[in-house]
């Protein structure tokens, strides 16, 4: 029996949670009361603790988001302290759902494991106040609709608009938008502002010059400006790297909508900000999706392929240079040709993309659905070592986070980037609506994805080896790199 609806399980799971932090709260537990003084190496809320919030929580949780409380305030705060101890002892807060221990991204909220004792032991000695004269200035947040980058050249919105009911199925419309661009020009950075964040999964942003119908032409003259997630401030694209968008360019914006219980109108609108005119970045940056499960790719997964289409009763033909598109067209065999997640299994799928000229990689943003669990992004070299630029092991649907490395990962032509995806269809996940289905590929957030999406800026030859030569100058004098990035 398929279990209860998702707004029924959200619904049920957000009460009980609501009354076992109330009890939490109340019973409390061993420790000193909230509130009691404190000795003098005992962690406070102004001096050890206040700091901790304002880097890593209070830009969400303050009055106007989607966050159930703010924490800007002692007396904001000590009411959850905790359910705030639960929350970071357990690596759900702040969403960062990556493994730690591998690599170096920029604008990372986690909290190091001192912090994280910090916070615990100011729970576990009473919460204390401390010296109002120890706390740090406020933080002077960004409103909710402003732009988080400074102000943009260029501000396309939607002229109509889409209506959200408070209930019903998925929505996928779009609206083409004249840009007014008449010239070309390259994007330093994009974002996406939303009226409607509470029932936006996610929102693509196309921009078409040539394209006679976008709608129905993604591949033909293509820029993927941005995607908005939850999350996901924007894009900002490296130093002497940018985005080109054509004069006379359309945008097209593609949201996905989820009712989720509040009738609302969205404008959607994108913010960005261009190289002054006449400047062209060394790198031009383009937006690729590495779509784990069997795919179209006949050369590294052929094989999957026929075997999947020969269980489904297809006569394939014997030669080996037939494609097989023309036999995924019927529409339940390509979805699951895309993905298969069978019931009550926890399904792994995987997808190559071989670089065909050198590049750097600037970021990674696993997309799925409510059965996603992992993703992983690694590199295979040509001599066959395998180095693992990205492991997701925690992936949280609501949080669907862009990952941008502090550094890019520069590698050579014929490197293979491999994704992998882990779709959990059990009662073991919590997120699962019915595991008793069998899923596909598809857009209904009931449905699953598997998108490895990642920023690529190609380049030639000679430009590797010159920026290989000065990667290879900063490892082998890290003070000097030190000093270099200081400047």
């Amino acid at each position: 029996m398929p279990r209860p609806g998702l707004r029924e399980v959200v619904v049920k799971r957000a009460y009980t949670a609501v009354v076992l932090l109330a009890l939490a709260i109340v019973v409390g537990g061993a420790g000193p009361a909230i509130g009691a003084g404190a000795e003098a190496d005992t962690p406070t809320f102004t001096k050890d603790v206040l700091p901790i919030l304002q880097r890593s929580c209070q830009n969400c949780h303050r009055p106007g988001t989607a966050a159930p409380m703010a924490l800007l305030s002692y007396e904001q705060v000590r009411p959850w302290a905790r359910a705030i101890k639960d929350r970071v002892t357990t690596r759900q807060m702040p969403p960062w759902h990556l493994d730690r221990s591998i690599g170096v991204y920029r604008d990372d909220p986690s909290l190091s494991d001192e912090e994280i004792g910090v916070i615990a032991s100011w729970v576990d000695t009473g919460a204390p106040r401390g010296n109002p004269e120890d706390a740090p200035p406020p933080l002077d947040l960004a409103a909710l609709d402003e732009w988080v980058y400074g102000e943009p050249d260029l501000i396309v919105a939607m002229k109509e608009g889409f209506d959200i009911p408070a209930e019903g199925a998925d929505m996928f419309p779009s609206e083409i938008v004249e840009s007014g661009l008449t010239e070309d020009r390259y994007m330093k950075w994009v974002q996406v502002l939303t009226t409607a964040a509470c029932c936006v999964h996610h929102e693509h942003v196309y921009a078409f010059s040539q394209a006679e119908n976008p709608e129905e032409d993604d591949d033909v003259d293509t820029v993927h400006v941005t995607e908005y997630v939850m999350g996901n401030n924007g894009d900002y694209f490296p130093e002497g790297t940018g985005k080109l968008l054509h004069a006379g360019s359309r945008f097209r914006f593609a949201p996905h909508y989820h009712p989720w219980g509040e009738a609302i109108h969205d404008i959607s609108s994108v913010g960005i900000k261009f190289y002054p005119r006449g400047v062209v970045p060394d790198l031009e940056v383009t937006s690729h999706r590495i779509r784990t499960g069997i795919g179209d790719d006949w050369t590294l997964n052929r094989e999957k392929v026929e075997d999947l289409l020969l269980r489904q009763g297809v006569d394939l033909p014997l030669d080996s240079e037939t494609p097989l598109g023309p036999f995924l067209n019927e529409g339940s065999v390509n979805s699951l040709a895309q993905l298969s997640i069978p019931p009550h299994t926890v399904a792994r799928s995987e997808r190559f993309f071989r670089l065909e000229r050198p590049a750097i990689i600037i970021n990674f943003q696993p997309h799925m659905h409510f059965r996603g669990s992992r993703m992983l992004l690694e590199a295979i070299h040509a001599d066959g070592r395998r180095q693992v630029l990205t492991d997701v092991p925690r992936y949280e649907q609501v949080w669907q986070l862009t990952y941008t490395y502090e550094e890019p990962h520069l590698f050579p032509a014929g490197t293979i980037l491999h994704s992998v995806a882990w779709h959990d269809n059990t009662v073991a996940n919590k997120h699962n609506p019915d595991p008793s289905a069998w899923i596909g590929w598809g857009s209904r957030t009931m449905d699953d994805m598997g998108n490895a999406w990642t920023d690529i800026a190609f380049m030639t030859e000679e430009q590797y080896q010159v920026r290989l030569k000065d990667k290879l100058a900063r490892l082998a004098n890290p003070e000097r790199a030190k000093t270099n990035e200081g400047q």
